[in-house]
């Protein structure tokens, strides 16, 4: 091969695309090419920029339902086979298209991380509420319900708790936090001084599911409440109360 045809495998080397007869060669000539070696740094470059720099963010279900009704669409068409040719695929395209490559094989790669994260993100949330359904299961087990208040109105959270302490609260439409601040947790026992849970914060979803331990003078503690702390939380409470216990089961 001469020079230009190493230089077009270049760009396919940069997304790891060649086969092993093609980048043996390729390696080959690099080891003797420093113009070759700056080009193919070049393109990796450009490759994992593009990587880093697209958002992850979730598609809404309208993109995702077309999405996947257009690949439904190619999974069901007739596949016409091409004529096997010893011609590198990428020499055809030239610059233009091989950096359209790029892009494409950068967007699927963001594709496959966005639904990776959702699924985890959904097995994550169900191993918590079966974790919680368990608790609220267990002998003795008791469930308060929080409602908020003021600042913290239409939030809603559950306390499980057993006879040992252990504790799991699930809170929905918390507010946003102020810089700086974070919820915590409290236990409240009548004639005794509230006592300390975690901090938390909430999830883009303005969610949270914690696990606590009630400290020992607190178990069997029936009264519960939420305030805005600042981040490392506090021994006792001095910010707004945004949500409190009306209710035990």
């Amino acid at each position: 091969m001469v020079h230009e045809d190493y230089k077009e495998m270049i760009p396919a080397r940069a997304l790891s695309a060649l086969d092993a007869a093609e980048e043996r060669a390729l390696n080959e000539h690099l080891e003797n090419c420093e113009e070759c070696q700056k080009e193919l740094e070049e393109w990796q470059a450009t490759a994992a920029a593009l990587a880093v720099s697209a958002d992850l963010s979730e598609p809404s279900p309208e993109v995702r339902e077309r999405i996947l009704s257009e690949v439904r669409k190619d999974l069901s068409a007739e596949v016409i086979p091409f004529r096997s040719t010893s011609r590198n695929i990428w020499r055809s395209f030239g610059s233009l298209g091989a950096m359209a490559a790029v892009v494409l094989v950068t967007a699927l790669m963001v594709g496959v991380i966005v639904l990776w994260r959702q699924n985890r993100a959904i097995q994550e949330e169900l191993a918590r509420q079966r974790e919680f359904i368990e608790l609220v299961n267990t002998p003795g087990a008791r469930v308060s319900e929080l409602r908020g208040i003021d600042q913290g109105t239409g939030a809603t959270a559950k306390l499980a708790y057993d006879r040992n302490g252990h504790a799991i609260l699930m809170a929905s439409r918390l507010p946003d936090l102020p810089q700086g601040k974070a919820y915590q947790l409290w236990f409240i026992v009548p004639n005794k001084p509230p006592f300390p849970g975690k901090t938390f914060a909430p999830d883009s979803n303005r969610e949270i599911v914690l696990k606590d331990q009630m400290p020992g003078e607190a178990n069997g503690a029936q009264l519960f409440a939420i305030t805005v702390e600042p981040a490392g939380g506090v021994k006792a409470p001095t910010g707004p109360m945004y949500l409190r216990s009306f209710e035990v089961n």
